[in-house]
């Protein structure tokens, strides 16, 4: 009898059973996690997913339709500069340096993450640590593991390989309203405004609610902060270079 007991409690608090529970419960997904937080699990999912999805990406795109696009969204650069730049792009390059960007970008994230919350936790006077900080920053970007499927069906979509980088995304604010060109200054503010970042939010602010034991409206303050602060120091900057 202790046996069952003990087996039913493990796999309600298993990593998976918390990760599905996470679509529909984030509430209760993060309660799960409080004493187990199986980093590991999602990290190896987000990286995973994302690397694959890249891989997928640079083996199906017309690079050199890509490379002459990304040539041509440097405005700012002269025709000398723009050949240059055109002349060392290689699809190698490319590759390597976005799946660099995701395979080590993601932790990096979570580690700057995990330090604003540790310091915003001290600010608030709760306990909080960068452990904790760091497991809610790679649990809340499992979105990612969507945004990396949406790519994937864009991908298998496009029968040309006539597909840039925003377009692998179409429920970014760009794809669904404006859709600026690569180069734009607002593509890539708008392109950032997408259903994985609202979905981040959603479970940083459930999950450090949970975990640093606060109300509902400290933790989206708490959350919201640095979202406000970029983007506003970003579209402050992009305001400036139009005006």
């Amino acid at each position: 009898m202790d046996l069952t007991k003990n087996t039913a409690e493990t796999t309600s608090t298993s990593p998976i059973t918390a990760l599905v529970t996470m679509v529909y419960d984030p509430m209760r997904a993060f309660a799960m996690l409080e004493q187990r937080r199986a980093v590991w699990l999602p990290l190896l999912l987000v990286m995973l997913t994302s690397a694959g999805m890249l891989m997928l990406y640079f083996s199906s795109v017309d690079f050199e339709w890509l490379k002459d696009k990304m040539v041509a969204s440097m405005t700012t650069a002269s025709a000398e500069e723009r050949q240059q730049a055109g002349a060392m792009m290689s699809k190698n390059m490319i590759q390597t340096t976005s799946l660099l960007g995701a395979l080590i970008g993601i932790p990096v994230v979570a580690c700057v993450t995990g330090l604003y919350f540790l310091i915003a936790a001290k600010v608030k006077k709760v306990s909080f640590s960068f452990g904790q900080g760091f497991a809610l920053a790679v649990w809340a970007s499992i979105p990612v593991i969507l945004t990396s499927l949406i790519g994937v069906i864009q991908i298998l979509l496009s029968s040309t390989g006539q597909l840039d980088f925003s377009q692998l995304n179409p429920l970014s604010v760009n794809q669904l309203v404006f859709q600026y060109e690569m180069g734009s200054t607002w593509a890539s503010f708008f392109d950032a405004l997408n259903i994985g970042t609202v979905l981040n939010i959603i479970l940083l602010v459930c999950g450090f609610q949970v975990w640093a034991k606060v109300p509902r409206p400290a933790a989206i303050a708490v959350v919201l902060t640095p979202y406000v602060i970029i983007y506003g120091i970003w579209a402050a900057i992009n305001l400036s270079k139009a005006a």
